[in-house]
């Protein structure tokens, strides 16, 4: 069976520390610590996997970090042989949650240059990899040693091969692709805002940036607003989505990503878009009751879809 390639240049290792009540300037204790792969990337196919979609990763790894990174992936189900090599380790990111003051804070390391020959067998290996993908998601910003065109050979070899694309970024590593015509662009409304340069307070505002994203060469468009709400815009109208309601907020770090996850996997498996996106949804909800990213329980994700709402906007 074919794998989606999940493509996303800055992996990171993940540290999720729980604490009764976090204080600045103080010494904290960790009541829990969690370790995991994560990553834009990583935590769509951990996703995908978990929902019974093959998954491979495209990005890169190193140093002991790294090593771990791919034990994970590993253990996850996730063909994680598909990474780069590179000498600098993969980053570490910490997640922390103060269950006191209900707040998460997220601590995130940039990430390091993996270097130029690094970067030439990336894009010879991917460019070969995306030819046999059952679809092509693409997911983040661009990091500094990566132009704003990186992304353009990946999709132009996905539409030649008849492959699907979804693109997860902004900016003008967006504007690139949507000329190259994708499947779907996802964003958030904060995203929007910064690609177009325009702030979107309304929704009519929002759906006419969108429509500014459809112009620009995108098939469909998808615009997310947190817990408040989504959008999705296609040359045949435009729908507004209510997600499920969750039982509690645990932890929303890789909510969009698992959003994506679920788009992908429902259309894959012969959904409309708008159906695919209402599922999408599901799993973004389920993920925020979840302590580690894209740790997606399968029937809570089902139990939520039958809540999302979907309504056609006139």
């Amino acid at each position: 069976m074919k794998k989606v390639l999940c493509v996303g240049l800055t992996p990171v290792l993940q540290r999720t520390l729980i604490f009764d009540r976090l204080e600045t300037d103080e010494v904290n204790r960790a009541r829990q610590v969690v370790e995991s792969a994560a990553g834009k990337a990583l935590n769509t196919a951990r996703a995908l996997v978990t929902l019974g979609t093959p998954a491979q990763t495209a990005g890169f790894n190193g140093g002991d970090t790294g090593r771990r990174v791919a034990a994970y992936l590993t253990a996850y189900g996730v063909d994680a042989s598909t990474l780069t090599p590179m000498q600098a380790p993969t980053r570490i990111c910490t997640t922390l949650i103060d269950r006191a003051g209900g707040t998460v804070t997220e601590l995130v390391e940039e990430a390091p240059a993996p270097g130029a020959a690094a970067l030439r067998r990336f894009t010879r290996d991917t460019l070969r990899k995306t030819a046999e993908a059952a679809m092509l998601v693409i997911s983040g910003t661009l990091p500094p040693y990566a132009d704003d065109e990186f992304y353009v050979p990946f999709v132009r070899a996905a539409n030649e091969a008849g492959v699907p694309v979804v693109i997860d970024s902004h900016r003008t590593a967006l504007i690139h692709v949507l000329f190259e015509r994708p499947l779907l662009a996802k964003l958030n409304v904060r995203e929007l805002e910064t690609t177009l340069d325009e702030r979107f307070t309304t929704e009519r505002q929002i759906l006419r940036g969108m429509r500014d994203v459809l112009a620009l060469g995108a098939r469909n468009v998808f615009v997310t607003r947190g817990g408040k709400g989504a959008y999705l815009l296609t040359p045949r109208g435009a729908w507004r989505f209510t997600p499920p309601e969750i039982a509690q907020r645990v932890n929303p770090i890789g909510s969009g990503d698992c959003t994506t996850a679920g788009i992908a996997h429902a259309w894959l498996a012969g959904k409309t878009l708008q159906r695919a996106v209402a599922f999408g949804l599901a799993c973004g909800s389920a993920n925020v009751e979840s302590l580690t990213p894209a740790d997606l329980d399968v029937k809570r994700v089902a139990s939520l879809a039958r809540k999302a709402q979907c309504a056609r906007i006139a």
